[in-house]
């Protein structure tokens, strides 16, 4: 599994502690848990997700489930959308190298999905604090955050709240070797610098093999491990691990210092990599992307395992090296200041010691059970939110009246079939044509005429279609401007129904004190007497 399947797979294992839970993926899941049912459906088939769903008293889905299956947007359960991944902003980065058109067409259809997703999740769980203020801006620019809802949900916290990455309660055990003994080149007694993440075409390791030849010459000891393999999955091939593992053939450190292991390393087998690391990296370019991801699986990975960290500044997990004292947090494209750090943390091993201890124990505050708390509470009480904008508000559309009624004049003046004449600068090649016209004629006339009428009857017919269909508009305007009238006068309605429930309150304690008065005056009169 990757990020996204490593996520729903935990996640369902934790929901079901506290109620049934079925978790359904586009692939078979080969994985089992008794306290789960596993099923799957074919993307982009509608019936196949609809067995699934007819059970449910709550879904929670991956946002992106939305473009196969836009149907999950009208299902009558409360819906939970996870909107771990802005891929609005990651796919400025993986469609980086295609032609223009391609990139405008993706990013259309990713605004529209974000659109989608905003309006159909009655509850939206995000990866980080920075992310949720980005989707609240989002949802207010799309004016889905009103008086009524802010006035229930003052800090908006029902409607989207913060779901990061998780990690396993259990301490990592260590099962086989890995690295060490199994990489020819790499020794006991080595430095091992781990990349964990994916070589993704948004990250940067070709700073850290600038870096290598000056860290080399310093520290000879230390060797650089890429976790390279093919994603398991259907994403975009990058083409990062290819220029990677030019550039370290390039610069004479491939197989000597700097390893690329090529196969995708399965989820319960991660543990023996890390474990056998020294120091884990991750680095980043200066991008939209890098600032709003979330705090990376495969960092918090360095958490769990203890591992120290070199990051690139300006993503969340930085953030938490930085305040955690965990490892370094270098500039991202400072090949200098890169070689620097890796240096400090591979020549001192007290500092990396600290750096381990502080990570154990940023690790206990990202246990899955911990980070779920929000979506546990929504599953426990599913609830569905009130629409944030009127379900009769008109939807922008091109206007097609004028387009359609020229066509229409236009074939009215075209329909009919009309021989052409044609004059000749010679009489004799006249009189030719006009005896072979009239020959023609006698024969065609007739064909020409059942076409004249065929031509007729399709433009009146489509003169009577575009009639219909301006007056079905007319009245589907009429239906829309009742019901809206309708809708007005019912808030104005409860309006009065609750100034009148007000006033009847009034009158309440108006007859409460009146008695209560009243009840005085005879206990005073009793007493005179």
């Amino acid at each position: 599994m990757a990020g996204p399947g490593i996520r729903y797979w935990e996640m369902a294992r934790v929901l079901a502690a506290q109620q049934p839970v079925t978790l359904v993926a586009p692939q078979p899941i080969d994985l089992h848990d008794p306290a789960l049912r596993c099923g799957s459906y074919t993307w982009g088939e509608a019936a196949t997700l609809t067995g699934w769903l007819h059970d449910a008293d709550v879904v929670v889905a991956n946002g992106f489930v939305l473009l196969g299956h836009p149907e999950l947007a009208q299902i009558a359960q409360p819906l939970a959308l996870d909107l771990y991944d802005p891929t609005p902003l990651e796919n400025l980065e993986l469609f980086r190298s295609r032609f223009d058109e391609q990139r405008q067409a993706q990013h259309q259809q990713d605004v529209a999905l974000l659109e989608c997703q905003l309006a159909a999740g009655d509850f939206l769980i995000c990866a980080t604090e920075r992310q949720r203020d980005l989707y609240i801006g989002a949802l207010m620019a799309h004016g889905q955050i009103i008086p009524t809802l802010a006035d229930t949900d003052p800090a908006l916290r029902r409607l989207i709240d913060v779901v990061p990455f998780g990690l396993s309660v259990a301490p990592p055990v260590k099962r086989h070797p890995a690295l060490r003994g199994v990489l020819s080149g790499i020794g006991a007694d080595d430095v091992v610098l781990l990349w964990t993440g994916g070589l993704w075409d948004w990250m940067d390791p070709l700073i850290l093999l600038k870096a290598m030849p000056a860290i080399v010459a310093k520290c000879p000891t230390v060797r650089l491990v890429f976790l390279a393999g093919q994603h398991p999955g259907h994403i975009q091939p990058m083409r990062m691990p290819i220029a990677a593992k030019a550039l370290a053939d390039e610069l004479g450190l491939l197989n000597s210092h700097v390893f690329f292991y090529d196969q995708w390393v399965p989820y319960i087998e991660r543990v023996n990599f890390l474990l056998e690391a020294d120091l884990a990296i991750m680095l980043h370019h200066q991008r939209l992307e890098a600032v709003y991801a979330a705090v990376r699986s495969r960092f918090l990975d360095h958490l769990w395992a203890g591992l120290p960290s070199i990051i690139s500044d300006g993503d969340a997990a930085s953030a938490l090296v930085q305040q955690h004292h965990c490892g370094r947090v270098v500039a991202p494209e400072d090949v200098t200041g890169l070689a620097t750090a890796v240096l400090a943390l591979a020549c001192d091993r007290q500092e990396r010691q600290q750096c381990r201890e502080q990570a154990q124990k940023l690790a206990i505050e990202y246990t899955w059970d911990r980070v779920l708390l929000p979506l546990s509470r929504f599953c426990r009480n599913p609830y569905r939110m009130s629409k944030r904008s009127s379900p009769l508000s008109k939807i922008p559309t091109v206007d097609d009246k004028p387009q359609r009624n020229d066509a229409i004049l236009q074939l009215d003046h075209l329909w009919q079939l009309q021989p052409r004449e044609s004059k000749s600068r010679f009489p004799f090649f006249n009189k030719i044509k006009q005896f072979a016209n009239t020959f023609i004629r006698w024969y065609v006339q007739p064909l020409v005429e059942q076409q004249n009428v065929f031509n007729a009857a399709v433009v009146h017919a489509l003169q009577s279609l575009a009639h219909a269909q301006d007056q079905q508009q007319k009245q589907i305007d009429i239906v829309k401007e009742r019901l809206e009238q309708l809708v007005r006068d019912n808030a104005s309605l409860q309006q009065h129904v609750a100034d009148m429930e007000l006033h009847l309150c009034d009158i309440d304690d108006i007859q409460t004190e009146f008695s209560r008065r009243l009840v005085q005056q005879e206990s005073s009169r009793d007493t005179q007497l």
